[in-house]
């Protein structure tokens, strides 16, 4: 029974302290910081965010890292609500601890990405560095579509964060397609992601971080139990969960290591070898997808998923795969259905067969027969599993040197390159070396004899692989396969070496395949980020890419433009006001020289000097001087010099011609 001794306003009750300090493994002073509470009655459960349930139970603060704040209610007796309630209406938002704000948003350390406000207190209470939602999905949206905006707050390139679940994401596939989308969608924005997979309560019962800590895990388990998050292995518990799905990916998984690879036609002609391979890899990318994600859909699997993702998961580039999902799909063995819109990506059937599906499973309830028991597979349906070794690329080809320009032929007219892309930089210019690999048709030999056993014989491996040239195959594609130290071929049998699978990842390293792979990751996530920002352009009106460009480069030629203007005027200011101090000096020792002097000779004497004549009176006026018409003279205007006191007491005009 839940008691209530201490009536003070917002403090924990007995009972409360019991589940948070002791069965959460929380600190006093986590929980205090945060300002979780006790709600006694229901009128003290807050209603200022959104309605909540006025029952007792314990108040969660949730601290947004915008500074924002609203509450959730862990309720002491759910009765029909939910054990925990979030106001109605309320967003999803990410839950970080306010003593960690600062810290999560600088760079470095491992996150730890977990449910609810219990096994964040929990975590922090141990400096760890925790994200909290407040369901597994919460932390999405658009049904696993993008990250809600709350993680932009938070560094994501090349930061390292763990998925931290309960421990029933063995067992739970709903939790295991969170855990699956949370790595794709922070990979996405260049995240390194991790996992952590907490054993079960020593009674068996799932348990959280909290649990963990309560009995008496420690960080240094934690980190332990963190892996990099390959999804294959949750993959694998969907698998064992859905007997069917498992039969799909099972006989799939067959007819894709006994298929003719050699001489498939796809939407081509004829047979080609290369193609086959390409698709090979291809049909292997979607069958490793579609264990982690994929859904049974009547005859078939269905799998979304972009091309993008394919590629990099097949070793390929986007258009050779964008190409062999053509050919799949006209081979029958694929099905490719439109995008519901251009944002999202496609949807895959691989097509299995209804009755494929229906007798793979072999018995029913009863346990009827002489076969295998009741829900139990058929031998040639027992699960297959993905090859170990990772896909492999075709050999790098070579170029020369680009040339940036060319003449157009027969005329004399010079235009950019053909071949060469727009904004080259200069490693795109430079030649590039013919780069020789093993290639996807010797990872093919290494798939089937990894599957024989590790141990194959040359025959055996013609046959499979319909070869009918045993010769040609020891000579062409075995010799590379031993050089590298991968197999070892002893009287026409074929063996895999102990430290096989180390000796290829460091002959991918030594090829540049691991590096290429790495580059391509990151060309695909900028061309990602490009093509959604294209999307939001498209939903706002505005100008579009290239009309925004030509508005950059106006306005760029504009301002310079008025900056060559403002420096040119800037110079003719200063020249003109050089020339008026010249004319002034010269008009000052004239005038001082003769005392006074006919207005039109003083121009002519000017202009003879080689100043502008209009400026002789202008000057003579500003060094004071007396402008007056003699009648003697035929009323002919004369410049007086300035009288004495003008020159004992020189006006700023004067000074400034006298300082010339």
């Amino acid at each position: 029974m839940t008691s209530y001794p201490n009536p003070s306003f917002r403090t924990l009750s007995d009972s409360h302290r019991h589940v948070l300090f002791e069965e959460s493994a929380s600190s006093p002073p986590v929980e205090t910081e945060r300002g979780t509470f006790s709600a006694r009655r229901g009128k003290d459960v807050p209603q200022e965010h959104g309605w909540l349930p006025a029952k007792p139970g314990i108040v969660f603060p949730v601290h947004t890292l915008d500074g924002g704040l609203f509450y959730r209610l862990r309720l002491d007796n759910p009765g029909r609500f939910p054990k925990y309630m979030q106001p109605k209406g309320h967003p999803n938002r990410l839950d970080v601890h306010p003593r960690q704000h600062e810290r999560i948003k600088r760079p470095g350390g491992m996150r730890y990405l977990t449910e609810g406000e219990k096994k964040v207190n929990a975590g922090v209470s141990r400096d760890m560095l925790m994200v909290g939602v407040s369901g597994v999905f919460n932390g999405q949206r658009d049904k696993g579509a993008a990250l809600i905006d709350d993680w932009d707050y938070l560094p994501l390139e090349g930061e390292r964060y763990a998925v931290l679940f309960d421990s029933d994401i063995l067992e739970n596939p709903n939790v295991q397609l969170a855990a699956d989308r949370y790595a794709r969608l922070l990979r996405k924005r260049g995240a390194e992601v991790y996992i952590t997979l907490l054993p079960p309560a020593p009674d068996g019962s799932k348990q959280g971080l909290d649990d963990f800590f309560a009995n008496g895990g420690t960080v240094k388990e934690i980190e332990l139990l963190t892996r990099p998050y390959e999804s294959v292995d949750i993959g694998l518990v969907r698998l064992s969960r859905d007997e069917k799905l498992s039969a799909g990916i099972s006989a799939l998984r067959r007819e894709w290591y006994e298929a003719d690879w050699m001489g498939f036609v796809g939407a081509g002609e004829r047979g080609n070898w290369a193609r086959g391979h390409t698709a090979r890899d291809t049909f292997d990318a979607l069958l490793r997808l579609a264990a982690r994600r994929g859904k049974l859909d009547g005859d078939a699997i269905s799998l979304t998923a972009g091309v993008r993702e394919i590629a990099d998961e097949a070793a390929k580039s986007r258009t050779s795969v964008a190409k062999s999902l053509a050919h799949l799909e006209a081979g029958g063995a694929l099905e490719i259905l439109p995008p519901e819109d251009r944002a999202k990506a496609r949807t895959y059937r691989l097509l299995v067969g209804r009755a494929t599906l229906d007798t793979m499973v072999i018995g029913n309830a009863a346990g009827e027969g002489s076969g295998p028991e009741a829900g139990e597979l058929g031998p040639r349906c027992q699960p297959l599993r993905a090859p170990t070794a990772p896909r492999l690329r075709w050999s790098k080809p070579g170029r020369p040197r680009r040339r940036e320009f060319e003449v157009v032929k027969g005329t004399s007219r010079v235009r950019h390159a053909a071949r060469t892309p727009r904004h080259a930089t200069a490693e795109d210019l430079e030649a590039r070396p013919y780069v020789k690999r093993l290639g996807p048709h010797r990872a093919a030999v290494v798939d089937l004899v990894e599957r024989a056993g590790g141990e194959m014989h040359l025959l055996d491996y013609c046959e499979a692989t319909m070869r009918k040239r045993p010769r040609d195959v020891r000579r062409r594609i075995l010799v590379p396969l031993e050089e590298a130290g991968i197999i070892t071929v002893e009287d026409d049998v074929i063996r895999l070496v102990a430290d096989w699978l180390e000796r290829l990842e460091a002959e991918r390293v030594r090829t540049g395949e691991v590096e290429q792979a790495e580059e391509q990751r990151k060309k695909h996530r900028a061309d990602s980020r490009r093509f959604r920002e294209h999307l939001e352009r498209e939903k706002s009106p505005g100008p579009s890419r290239a009309g925004r460009d030509l508005m950059e480069r106006g306005i760029k030629k504009r301002e310079e433009c008025l900056a060559a203007a403002r420096e040119q005027e800037k110079r003719a200011r200063a020249a003109r006001r050089e020339h008026d101090r010249r004319v002034k000096r010269f008009v000052y020792e004239r005038v001082r020289l003769l005392g006074k002097i006919r207005l039109e000779l003083l121009q002519e004497v000017l202009a003879d000097a080689g100043y502008v004549p209009g400026y002789a009176l202008p000057a003579a006026k500003s060094l004071g001087c007396e402008i007056v018409r003699l009648p003697e003279y035929d009323n002919e205007e004369f410049v007086f010099a300035p009288p004495e006191r003008a020159a004992t007491a020189p006006s700023p005009e004067s000074q400034e011609v006298m300082a010339v």
